[in-house]
């Protein structure tokens, strides 16, 4: 009887030492989650998902599913998830998954499931998010809703294509688009999460205005203002024809920069430029767009939401993200970055203040100027020079990412390529 009392307790004990390695993995990985430490979490699925349930494998996968721009097997574990662990998920896992589905369906067109997404949290898990998540929720709802009925944006590539470009007169890249026989600038921004235009310039192209009016807000000036939307039935890049192209309609004086006599009348964001699949930045020569995206055996880019996200190797080994910018005309490091390295920063660079400008108006910033940094892709290094580092947040941003990648280290490559198939970007 002693003998099976002590093999039932060496049972017990063998259980509680794995659930306990169980739960310990499991908080490794949420960890990374919540410190979109998109990369790791990728790694770490390889290397502990077999240590975890099945129930958190498809959690985590889902995430990192969209993060590497696989929506829809992101949106097939969702359902998964949702159908056969409805009874064990926490509430905040609900709700967490909510979201991501929306993220899912808009980055896919599909407008009306995105707003239906959207609308469960607002209904059923408001408890599990912040009042200012709640705010952005509810403003996310405004714009899917006013989708609804819009079609899926498509892109039709009938071959390579070749597109002119030039540096406007505060540094940003512009292309040519073509709508109804008539020949625009528009400035080639990665980091802007929706294509936007000025009310006058939205009249030029003949959008199809919707009935809405929602916040949103620039991230570099932290200002917030009321915009409205259109559609654009067809764009030509080139040769390339974009169809049902979502933008949003904002005030003239939104899109000035008064202080350089500049307007930014368009901007070609994100939801465009992924559909691209694969741009080739040449600093001699046009942009390129293949027929067919290429692997290179490197990931190092995720989309965070809507924001394009580049994960760089500093000299200190260490792997950052940082957003990557193609609408900044220089780098800029965050004040996490400042608060990371902060001794060595401030023992070896004097402080200072910038000022940024962005949609809404130009605002100066405390920062340190660092006189370079080295930054590695794969093992190609870049040097920037005069990086500016903020020492304070921007806004109300929740800091996560290190900094935007601008102009400056676009401009240093022969070619640089950006992939949203593969995930990567490369310099050549």
């Amino acid at each position: 009887m002693m003998g099976a009392i002590s093999w039932l307790m060496v049972v017990i004990c063998m259980f509680r030492f794995v659930q306990a390695g169980t739960n310990n993995e499991d908080r490794q990985m949420q960890s990374l989650l919540d410190r979109k430490e998109y990369l790791q979490l990728k790694t770490g699925l390889s290397v502990l998902g077999s240590h975890l349930s099945r129930e958190r494998r498809i959690y985590f996968r889902a995430f990192v599913e969209n993060a590497f721009n696989q929506n829809l097997q992101s949106e097939k574990d969702i359902d998964s998830l949702q159908t056969e662990y409805a009874t064990i998920l926490h509430v905040k896992e609900k709700a967490a998954l909510l979201r991501l589905q929306s993220n899912n369906y808009l980055r896919t067109f599909a407008y009306a499931k995105a707003a239906q997404a959207d609308r469960e949290i607002i209904n059923h898990f408001s408890n599990a998010y912040d009042s200012a998540t709640i705010k952005e929720i509810k403003n996310d709802l405004l714009i899917h809703g006013a989708l609804a009925n819009t079609l899926p944006q498509e892109l039709i590539k009938t071959g390579n294509t070749l597109l002119p470009w030039t540096r406007d007169k505060i540094g940003l890249i512009e292309i040519t688009i073509k709508c109804r026989d008539s020949l625009f600038s528009a400035i080639f921004d990665t980091r802007a999460n929706i294509s936007s235009i000025n009310r006058t310039y939205a009249a030029k192209l003949g959008l199809k205005m919707l009935d809405v009016s929602y916040e949103e807000g620039s991230g570099i000036t932290g200002i917030r203002f009321k915009t409205g939307m259109g559609i654009a039935d067809s764009l030509y890049l080139g040769n390339i024809l974009v169809r049902h192209v979502v933008f949003q309609v904002m005030p003239d004086e939104i899109l000035n920069i008064p202080t350089v006599g500049f307007s930014m009348n368009i901007i070609l964001g994100f939801p465009v430029i992924e559909q691209l699949q694969e741009v080739h930045f040449f600093r001699e020569g046009p942009m390129l767009i293949p027929l067919k995206p290429s692997p290179a055996g490197l990931t190092n880019l995720a989309i965070d939401g809507l924001d394009i996200v580049l994960f760089l190797r500093t000299e200190q080994n260490d792997s950052l993200g940082f957003y990557f910018d193609s609408g900044a005309t220089s780098t800029e490091f965050f004040s996490i970055f400042f608060k990371k390295y902060q001794e060595n920063i401030t023992s070896a660079f004097k402080p200072d203040s910038v000022q940024n400008g962005g949609a809404g108006g130009v605002v100066t910033t405390k920062v340190y100027i660092m006189d370079s940094i080295n930054l590695y892709v794969g093992k190609r290094k870049t040097t920037l020079a005069k990086v500016a580092v903020l020492t304070d947040p921007i806004g109300n941003m929740h800091e996560l990412f290190y900094g935007n990648i601008g102009q400056d280290f676009i401009s240093q490559a022969n070619e640089l390529v950006i992939n949203f198939k593969d995930m990567y970007i490369d310099i050549r």
